[in-house]
């Protein structure tokens, strides 16, 4: 292929994209969803209270809710529950929540080196407590620490861990959703918790499908190891210290049977890592590559949307629902938000196209390929940036046309098979395509490797490449 005709390929990927983004915004009205589809070990339990008998009945949905707000984001417990009440379930959808609450105590960050962490070492600027923390230098920004201000209703003055049936409620004041069990102390920051709760449901609230959303405090990729541990993973219980590592999460989706959508409400899950972990154990994942302000998803503007299309409510309705969802909550504010879905069908593919654009990228001289990533969309703190900017930026620097045709196939891939829809609001992620991935700019974290991302591909060797001394 001559140059001229490589670059039309890459104008026409890109042309695509501009047009799917701008399809996305219709979606807001609710007219045209259709067509945004189109393009794009043991664990003791309390005793189980057993649900109303009309419960038992298969509804075409349940979706799970794993709140987990035993650190400072307990006050947002209460306020998605409401936004949830506000719709309720449809007739033919459960929503079913484990949330989880502490009281008021002072806030604590980490003690990392200068009290936080940075988003880029190679320039430190003012540290950046735990991703979704409030950050002491946005004043502005920071969300109401745990109960402090919680108003004293019986509702929802209360601590501990609860199992509750949602229903529809105009009073936004307080929680009217049904519950069904007051479990006292449980580690939410233990996967086989999660697991449990995934298997109860089912059992206690069948339906053809399912969608579980992990709510709490989100890092990313994690296993263990001397890095900072509380930099990445999911769910962080302030009482017991724990959280669910990446590898964990599959581990827990998988041992509930699986899901049809898994989703983060959590800052910086939404990376090509964490995607590939759970790709045997959910079809569809939803999530930010970005940290999440604090209030998370707008639930209200989610379930508006999922009771417009109810009859036609596939998973990947139901994950665009979400995406666009998040996407009207901040649209009218100063936010600078993403918010992505991805099929899990089209990953191993990817990988597999990127393990060959990693071959020809690993060729060419390394302060180009440096340059571009320090260049490209970085997120939160940990490390994780936007692949396909990040790919587009050696595109344009690159004179290797084997490496300009790879980088085109690898992005048509990830637009005709991986990508279901994305939206970001503020200028800053105009350049936020929906797929994270690591790319430090300090040195190679060695836990990486013990992700399945890192076994089978091979971007950990192209990570160690970019950052050997």
């Amino acid at each position: 292929m001559r140059k001229t005709e490589l670059a039309k390929v890459f104008s026409a990927l890109f042309l695509a994209a501009s047009v799917a983004q701008a399809r996305n915004v219709s979606f807001d009205t609710l007219t045209d969803l259709n067509d945004v589809i189109g393009q794009a070990g043991e664990i003791a339990t309390p005793e189980v209270a057993e649900p109303a008998a009309e419960t038992k009945s298969v509804k075409d949905w349940t979706i799970m809710v794993f709140i987990n707000g035993k650190n400072n984001l307990s006050s947002y417990v209460i306020q998605d529950m409401n936004e949830m009440e506000k719709y309720g379930p449809t007739g033919n959808i459960n929503i079913i929540t484990q949330s989880a609450r502490m009281k008021y105590t002072p806030p604590s960050y980490p003690s990392y080196p200068g009290g936080g962490y940075y988003d880029d070492w190679s320039n430190p600027g003012p540290t950046v407590p735990h991703p979704g923390w409030p950050n002491p230098y946005w004043p502005h920004h920071i969300p109401p620490m745990m109960m402090k201000d919680a108003a004293k209703d019986a509702s929802t003055d209360w601590s501990g861990v609860r199992r509750y049936e949602i229903v529809k409620d105009g009073d936004n004041s307080s929680i009217s959703s049904k519950l069904i069990q007051d479990m006292g102390k449980v580690d939410m920051g233990d996967w086989r918790q999660l697991a449990e709760f995934g298997k109860w449901v089912k059992a206690n609230y069948p339906a053809k499908r399912y969608m579980l959303v992990g709510w709490n405090h989100g890092s990313g990729w994690e296993m263990k190891g001397d890095a900072p541990e509380i930099m990445k993973g999911i769910s962080y219980d302030d009482e017991t210290g724990n959280h669910i590592n990446t590898v964990d999460l599959a581990r827990a989706i998988r041992e509930m049977g699986g899901v049809d959508i898994y989703a983060s409400d959590a800052c910086l899950m939404q990376m090509a890592e964490v995607v590939y972990e759970i790709k045997d154990t959910a079809k569809v994942v939803v999530g930010s590559e970005e940290n999440e302000p604090g209030d998370g998803w707008g639930y209200h503007e989610f379930l508006s949307r999922v009771h417009a299309n109810q009859d036609n409510l596939t998973p990947e309705v139901m994950a665009a629902a979400a995406v666009q969802g998040y996407k009207a909550f901040y649209a009218s504010g100063s936010k600078a938000t993403t918010q992505s879905a991805v099929r899990t069908s089209g990953i191993v593919k990817y990988r597999q196209l990127l393990d060959q654009w990693v071959d020809l990228a690993m060729q060419e001289d390394k302060e180009m390929i440096k340059a571009a990533r320090n260049a490209s969309v970085g997120f939160g703190g940990a490390g994780s940036r936007d692949l396909t900017h990040f790919m587009e930026l050696v595109h344009e620097k690159t004179q290797n046309k084997a490496l300009q045709y790879k980088t085109v196939e690898v992005m048509n891939h990830l637009y005709d098979k991986v990508l279901i829809d994305n939206a970001t609001t503020g200028s800053r992620f105009e350049k936020a395509y929906g797929l994270a991935v690591y790319l430090p700019t300090w040195s190679f974290d060695s836990t990486y490797n013990q992700l399945a991302w890192a076994n089978d591909g091979k971007w950990d060797e192209f990570v160690q490449w970019m950052t050997a001394k």
